[in-house]
């Protein structure tokens, strides 16, 4: 995603300026904002092609599709009409699916041969003031065929939701608190809170999570809007809602003002009853979706995790900073070289490993510096061999020597006594930070 982009969309949905955002001067480290920005919104696109019929999975597939195009490095100011004028000209459209961040799109031909045209005469083009870069998309990336008409009906759903948006923003301006924005802004979690969910009832049954985000996003903190599905017994793989969800909020003072503004508020021609949930916050878990009964069958193997690909520009605090607003963190540990600076991965351990699971979920495709974080479950090393094997190639690379075997082992061993010292000591470091 184009960062440009990242940083227009979420000062938008923040009604905060650019300026702000990315300003030095602000508290924590723009990077780092930027950073949580770009998860935030990720997680926010992914949600929203999956309620278009976009299968997400298939993204890992080789084959590519002669039909689909995937646009990115749009900027933020195009919307999906400006996209259908553009690519319209080469040939007829299906579905043209932007999400609210603006940062990517899908655009479908009927033919083939219109879509290689398209490719070849807007790839690099000029879009207002950024080349756009085009590729081919997966193949069967849609869970149905194109529909005329559910692509009309879909698109004036969209038109409304916006519509209903800017209503609901003018009706909010003189009750918005300047404290929620603020903690919005700073990407803030009212992880494990209660009063940060609230309960939505009396749903129409084609309302999508979509629609309910487009409402509710009218008050600052949105974290996340689920609606609850079950197996549609008469279509194999399908989902039918239930008509209730529920919308969370990163604090309980930015969710009692929602319930106070939305309550009794027409969305599809069905007036919501809205309520507090005893829920818990899972400060912006999606897991609740259509496939929730795939996710919870995932068992978390530990609190530790591995950031790896970290850029050298970031510290520890950085990297805390980032984290901690998806999980609560136990302690961070950067190991550092020889010969000065870290070693470009972390290693982190969080209070539980439902925490670790969600982070390594969330941010799977988040950038720091410019550089994609590479996360995964970290490895328990039992073995002091092993320990001692691997501080002594550490030692020979930095170094650059090569010394006698009764030498090098002397070395190994009071490194990894120091080492082991000197995490003691970070140890007691990180609890007093914690604390």
């Amino acid at each position: 995603m184009s960062a440009d982009a990242v940083a227009d969309s979420i000062s938008e949905r923040l009604s905060i300026s650019k300026a702000d955002l990315l300003s030095a001067d602000s508290s924590g480290n723009p990077a780092v904002r930027l950073a949580l920005a770009e998860t935030h919104i990720i997680n926010d696109t992914k949600q929203f092609f999956e309620d278009q019929g976009v299968i997400l999975d298939s993204f890992s597939g080789r084959e590519r599709s002669d039909t689909v195009i995937l646009v990115k490095n749009i900027p933020f100011s195009v919307d999906e009409d400006e996209l259908r004028a553009l690519f319209g000209k080469h040939g007829s459209l299906g579905r043209v699916l932007v999400p609210p961040s603006r940062t990517i799109a899908v655009v479908e031909f009927l033919e083939p041969s219109e879509a290689r045209t398209a490719f070849r005469h807007l790839a690099y083009k000029r879009l207002k003031d950024a080349p756009i870069y085009l590729e081919r998309a997966p193949k069967d990336i849609f869970s149905t065929e194109f529909d005329a008409e559910a692509e009309a009906e879909r698109r004036e759903k969209v038109k409304a939701a916006e519509q209903s948006k800017a209503v609901f923003s003018k009706m909010l301006e003189p009750v918005n608190d300047p404290e929620t924005s603020h903690a919005a802004a700073q990407g803030s979690s009212g992880k494990g809170e209660t009063g940060c969910v609230l309960f939505v009832k009396n749903l129409d049954f084609d309302t999508t999570e979509e629609t309910l985000r487009s409402v509710f996003s009218g008050v600052d903190g949105l974290v996340s809007v689920v609606i609850r599905r079950k197996k549609d017994a008469k279509r194999p793989g399908k989902w039918l809602s239930m008509g209730f969800g529920f919308v969370e909020y990163n604090s309980a003072q930015a969710a009692r003002q929602a319930l106070k503004s939305f309550q009794g508020i027409e969305v599809d021609d069905h007036k919501l009853d809205i309520k507090l949930s005893d829920r818990v916050s899972k400060g912006g878990s999606n897991a609740d979706n259509n496939d929730s009964a795939e996710i919870d069958k995932k068992k978390p193997k530990s609190t530790k995790l591995v950031i790896k690909n970290i850029p050298f520009e970031a510290t520890r605090q950085d990297i805390r900073e980032l984290v901690a607003a998806f999980g609560q963190i136990k302690s961070v540990r950067l190991p550092k070289k020889f010969s000065g600076g870290h070693r470009g991965f972390a290693f982190i351990e969080f209070l539980t490993p439902q925490e670790a699971q969600h982070v390594l979920d969330t941010m799977k495709s988040t950038h720091l510096y410019g550089r994609h974080l590479v996360i995964d479950w970290a490895e328990e090393e039992n073995s002091l061999e092993a320990m001692r094997e691997k501080v002594g190639r550490q030692f020979a690379k930095d170094s650059g020597e090569q010394p006698s075997a009764a030498s090098k082992r002397r070395k190994i061993e009071e490194d990894l006594e120091k080492g082991i010292n000197d995490s003691d000591m970070n140890s007691g470091d990180d609890d007093d930070e914690d604390d």
